[in-house]
């Protein structure tokens, strides 16, 4: 019943429109034969009744989907006036020559004239008449609208909430921050010239996560900048033993991104793309901006003898891929493939 009466898709929109349709045709059609006497009264009354529904539900139809969003919402008042008037003397007048004129002539010619019912009185009365139909299959519509805006809104908030403690989780967790302190107690054990600049790009990630990351979207240039500095402590960290590829490209100056989503994903290589043996490894990172639309690439090859479980399809990223959702969900495309000893993640977003 939820998927009938809310659903967006085509075929059930195309089905509650046809029912609703059906349903007003039986009901007047039900009221015209009781108001009749003799034989035939069923079959004419349910012909001149759906004639008639033709020309209600074309102004029920016209009114709000083109003149009220068009027009009313705009705050175009006397134009949706003039207009909402001059299309029901428009539909009363095809009204009257095809139901009042036409159906009759046919079933009874002796006793049709078009003269004496036609006028301008006539016409704004079966308007009136019009109006109804009208007036119920708005308040129908919009409180069906309003509820459903309702539902999306309450849905959007509790992923909102989701999101935002996941992405709190994400910034306390302490496998981020003890990986980082792990990178620099190694340098300084085994590469100690490298210690202050190390320190310095640790420095710039924690302040990253603590601080700028707490906003709802940050500038893409200080994204970017952060992941440099942690691919350049992870650089540091193992040395020539494992090929890193990462150079952005493009204008990034004025664009903002929702932050730490494409930091996971880069994370994510690091982790799991080193293995057992870094030397044998490669990881390549690729972002690129052109005009407002961001290109993202992060691969890794894969470890013959990797010792961490598949995590199937949204691996340790999980949260980044339901932010990408809420946060941009009609201007995002992310594909996430594993084959060939390769793990790889593409997006392409709308800034």
């Amino acid at each position: 019943m939820y998927q009938l009466l809310l659903s967006q898709k085509l075929s059930l929109r195309i089905f509650r429109h046809l029912l609703l349709f059906l349903i007003m045709i039986l009901l007047f059609a039900w009221v015209a034969y009781s108001r009749t006497n003799g034989p035939g009264g069923v079959l004419q009354g349910f012909a001149m009744v759906f004639i008639n529904a033709i020309f209600f539900f074309a102004y029920a139809y016209i009114t709000v989907y083109l003149l009220i969003p068009k027009l009313l919402l705009k705050r175009k008042i006397s134009l949706f006036m003039g207009s909402f008037l001059l299309t029901g003397l428009a539909l009363s007048l095809l009204k009257f020559i095809f139901s009042d004129f036409m159906f009759f002539q046919a079933i009874s010619p002796e006793s049709t004239t078009i003269d004496n019912s036609l006028s301008m009185q006539a016409l704004l009365v079966n308007t009136k008449d019009m109006s109804f139909i009208v007036a119920l299959f708005a308040l129908v519509k919009y409180a069906r609208d309003h509820y459903t805006l309702e539902l999306n809104n309450r849905e959007s908030q509790r992923k909102g909430l989701e999101a935002e403690l996941k992405l709190i989780e994400h910034q306390m967790d302490p496998h981020v921050i003890f990986n980082n302190f792990n990178n620099l107690y190694s340098i300084s054990i085994y590469r100690p010239e490298y210690l202050k600049p190390t320190v310095k790009k640790l420095k710039a990630i924690l302040h990253y996560l603590f601080n700028e990351s707490k906003s709802e979207k940050v500038l893409l240039e200080k994204e970017v900048e952060m992941i440099k500095n942690y691919v350049g402590l992870e650089v540091l960290r193992f040395g020539d033993r494992l090929k890193v590829h990462f150079e952005p490209e493009g204008q990034m100056s004025g664009l903002k991104i929702a932050p730490l989503i494409l930091y996971s994903f880069v994370e994510h290589c690091f982790v799991h793309g080193a293995g057992e043996n870094p030397r044998k490894s490669w990881i390549r990172i690729e972002l690129k901006v052109q005009d407002s639309r961001l290109s993202f690439v992060a691969a890794h090859s894969i470890s013959s003898s990797r010792d961490y479980p598949s995590e199937g399809k949204g691996g340790s990223y999980e949260n980044s891929i339901r932010r990408l959702e809420l946060e941009y969900p009609n201007s995002h495309r992310l594909t996430i493939k594993e084959k060939n000893d390769i793990h790889e993640v593409e997006l392409h977003v709308s800034l």
